[in-house]
């Protein structure tokens, strides 16, 4: 099929990059012929500099935390001015992306990429059939919300039910799953009566609540792998003050997560959706230890609320639920791994992109 896609995602690597992943491969693996353009929306921002996204982004919502809850909160409630504001600050080199690129429909992975951009094709009087595919499952910045969209992919029934609530129309809206990449991974686990604990980025306070989380952990009999992905400044924390630990181990960034997860016992992690739907994929037991303030306060009621996880952001809570699924009720991780099983909420890209090709076809 002879037809052009534009991706609007964000960024080389984090979440929106690999949610347009998983979405793009699905595409291409119903069809090969599709012209698929994933690209950066941040390049969109007049003088943005390539690779100063993301670490800025790590800086805002973990060191300065409480200003990221005003900014979001703000860009969410004064939704008209914020995207004005977008419009402004992209219209030049969207103007250029869409004269150049020529593409016959547009998703957008990104909040900040929805409205803005719905202004700058009513400008230039463009038809072109225009999509959204939400992220954030249960709170979520009102930018993605924009009745103008022809068509938004929701991930979980709580999403769609904000959306109805908004008053969007139900032919608009599709509980597609969250977008995950195709995983056939077989992962024999080593035979150790240790529990292997898999630390992600696991809290958002500061790094020396990080290392407290871990000094809880590692008061008991387990191993320990530690994953701090792209915050660099954590990574050095903790190989500084987590020296000669036995059964401790630091990585940064990594490109085998999904066998990671499937290697370990119990994930301990933030409430991003990715890494949460990442980890239910893999049957591995979730204890959230900490958020971003805005958009993923609210993420672990759906994780909880169905049995696949425990929420403990404090060192003492922390150790009362260690306790409890280690010594004293062990069997609820096997409990809690079987009903992440029968999760029915995994299939997203593939839900994505059979409907996206199903309509392309009639444009």
């Amino acid at each position: 099929m002879d037809k052009k896609i534009l991706l609007l995602t964000a960024g080389k690597t984090g979440g929106h990059r690999s949610a347009s992943n998983a979405i793009k491969a699905a595409f291409l693996e119903i069809d090969p012929t599709l012209n698929i353009n994933d690209y950066d929306s941040n390049k969109l921002f007049l003088g943005y500099k390539e690779g100063s996204g993301e670490q800025g982004y790590i800086n805002l919502t973990t060191r300065f935390r409480l200003v990221w809850k005003i900014f979001f909160e703000f860009s969410s409630f004064f939704r008209k001015i914020s995207n004005y504001f977008l419009y402004q600050a992209i219209k030049h080199h969207t103007f250029k992306l869409l004269d150049e690129y020529k593409p016959d429909l547009i998703v957008s992975l990104h909040p900040c990429f929805v409205g803005s951009i719905i202004k700058v094709l009513k400008k230039t009087k463009r038809r072109i059939p225009f999509y959204v595919v939400v992220l954030d499952p249960v709170k979520h910045s009102s930018l993605w919300r924009d009745k103008r969209s022809d068509l938004n992919f929701l991930p979980v029934k709580e999403t769609k039910d904000i959306f109805i609530k908004d008053g969007f129309k139900e032919e608009t809206l599709i509980q597609c799953g969250f977008p995950l990449s195709k995983k056939n991974i077989e992962v024999k686990k080593e035979k150790n009566d240790r529990k292997k604990l898999i630390f992600v980025n696991p809290s958002q306070r500061s790094l020396k609540t990080t290392l407290k989380l871990i000094e809880v952990a590692y008061s008991f009999d387990v191993n320990i792998d530690i994953i701090t992905g792209s915050d660099g400044k954590l990574k050095k924390y903790l190989e500084k003050n987590l020296t000669k630990r036995d059964g401790v181990n630091i990585f940064g960034y990594v490109n085998d997560m999904d066998y990671r997860l499937r290697q370990g016992d119990i994930i301990l992690t933030k409430a991003g959706p990715n890494i949460m739907f990442e980890a239910i994929s893999a049957s591995i037991p979730i204890i959230f230890t900490g958020h971003l303030l805005g958009q993923e306060e609210l993420n672990y009621i759906y994780a909880t609320s169905r049995g696949y996880a425990f929420v403990a952001e404090k060192p003492k809570e922390l150790f009362l639920i260690l306790k409890k699924i280690l010594i004293d009720e062990p069997s609820l991780l096997l409990k809690m791994s079987e009903k992440e099983k029968l999760c029915p909420d995994l299939d997203g890209a593939k839900n994505i992109a059979t409907t996206i090709i199903n309509n392309l076809k009639n444009l």
